[in-house]
């Protein structure tokens, strides 16, 4: 009777994952299910406590509806970054706050300091069920779940294709033959991992890119959302109250004449709690050129590697520990770190879409050792750096870790997936059934 309730126990909280790392939470304390709900104590818990967007309200006599920074004794512990001063407060560091202040309206992509007063809380992962499964459309999904306290769990997902691999059916030789080839020539997981020790899987799902110049009938840029074929993977969370989704990638931009040098520097319509106009790109005007000129490309993206370097410590150093965001030597991509891809390997085409001549950068990816084999009874390990933005509020929350999984489960209760269904039935394979040629 003991063995077989033991078994049942380990039954409802299966432990498919090795992992280990930290996980990190900001809160927006006006907009946060999780801290509007109570049952968590953020402002005991936090390590921060965040708020230069809220002050002293001189018509009211007392501090700004949604305040959450230091008032009378609380000046004195490190715990709060701002804040405000009650002008009867002789005690009050109107300077120490003046200063910190200053160091958040500094910042110059992760903005969402700026916004709202945030908790920060922290902790390493202690997952107390693990579950590694092949879904139904034959992806890796990996779930991770920690205890919080109070009751309350937080619980993230990263789902990946293993075998990711864009292709097209085109006809190449102009004989009414389909054959399908590896969309911009080669397998985009080869490219991203080229300088990964392991493969790289970008959770780019949901991306889009902004039409250059173009805006539609109410003045809003017109945005091309990626394809489904285009999405390596996803990520999912609930933390507490609140659930988030991973951040997907970001382009650069056109100028918004579609004009400039060879290569235009310019910039990209961020969301919720990115800036709106800092992300660098390039593009290459002259895109009917057999042999475009590629120097001003790599100049640009040495200049946008070190300006995510900059914007990395924005994360690492401002968000996680109250201090001036660095300078690129300063990143510590243990903490957080962003990836850039040049796409300098796609072909420059005639076409303003597509990838190629835009750069990209990444804040969430699950790397994948060698040697691992995705699929139902193999085994996998590898790393994941995931940040999340709320649904529905300005909170933000990373995980960084690694993971290891000795048996790969299969999901039995997913149903099949209806693309391959439909084709199966009607005897339609893609492309006719041709195998990829890899060109």
């Amino acid at each position: 009777m003991i063995a077989t309730l033991a078994l049942l126990m380990l039954g409802c909280a299966p432990q498919d994952a090795e992992v280990s790392g930290t996980w990190h939470a900001w809160l927006a304390a006006n907009d946060s299910a999780t801290v509007a709900e109570g049952k968590l104590d953020v402002r005991e818990d936090s390590k921060l406590i965040f708020d230069c967007a809220r002050g002293w309200d001189d018509e009211t006599g007392d501090f700004e509806a949604g305040y959450i920074g230091p008032e009378g004794d609380e000046y004195s512990d490190d715990r709060f970054i701002g804040g405000a001063c009650d002008p009867s407060d002789g005690g009050c560091p109107e300077g120490e706050i003046a200063t910190e202040c200053a160091s958040l309206a500094a910042l110059d992509y992760h903005t969402f300091l700026q916004n709202d007063g945030y908790y920060y809380l922290t902790e390493p992962l202690d997952a107390w069920r693990s579950e590694a499964l092949i879904n139904g459309e034959g992806d890796l999904q990996v779930t991770i779940h920690n205890k919080l306290g109070h009751g309350q769990d937080f619980r993230f997902t990263f789902v990946i294709k293993p075998d990711y691999a864009p292709v097209e059916c085109l006809d190449l030789n102009d004989d009414g033959t389909a054959s399908p080839v590896y969309t911009d020539g080669q397998p985009w997981l080869d490219a991203w991992s080229a300088d990964e020790d392991g493969t790289i899987y970008y959770l780019n799902a949901g991306a889009y890119q902004r039409s250059p110049g173009e805006v539609d009938d109410y003045g809003d840029p017109i945005l091309w959302y990626h394809t489904s074929e285009w999405a390596a993977g996803f990520g999912h969370a609930k933390f507490a109250a609140e659930e988030f989704a991973s951040v997907e990638v970001a382009y650069g931009q056109f100028d918004d004449l579609g004009a400039g040098p060879t290569f235009e520097t310019s910039y990209n319509v961020g969301s919720g709690n990115r800036a709106t106009e800092n992300i660098w790109g390039s593009q290459i005007v002259d895109r009917t050129e057999e042999d475009p000129d590629m120097s001003g490309y790599d100049a640009a993206y040495q200049e946008l590697q070190s300006q995510a370097d900059a914007w990395s410590t924005e994360i690492s150093q401002t968000a996680m520990n109250g201090t001036d965001p660095g300078d690129p030597a300063a990143a510590d991509p243990d903490s957080f770190g962003l990836k850039v891809e040049s796409n300098d390997w796609r072909p420059i085409d005639e076409h303003l879409w597509g990838l190629d001549g835009w750069m990209e950068m990444h804040s969430s990816w699950v790397k994948v050792d060698k040697g691992s084999v995705i699929e139902k009874g193999g085994t996998v390990s590898g790393e994941f750096q995931v940040l999340y933005e709320g649904f529905e509020s300005a909170s933000v929350v990373l995980v960084k870790g690694t993971f290891k999984v000795d048996r790969i489960r299969k999901d039995i209760w997913s149903y099949p997936y209806l693309e391959d269904e439909l084709r199966e039935a009607n005897e339609t394979p893609y492309c006719g059934g041709a195998e990829t040629g890899g060109e």
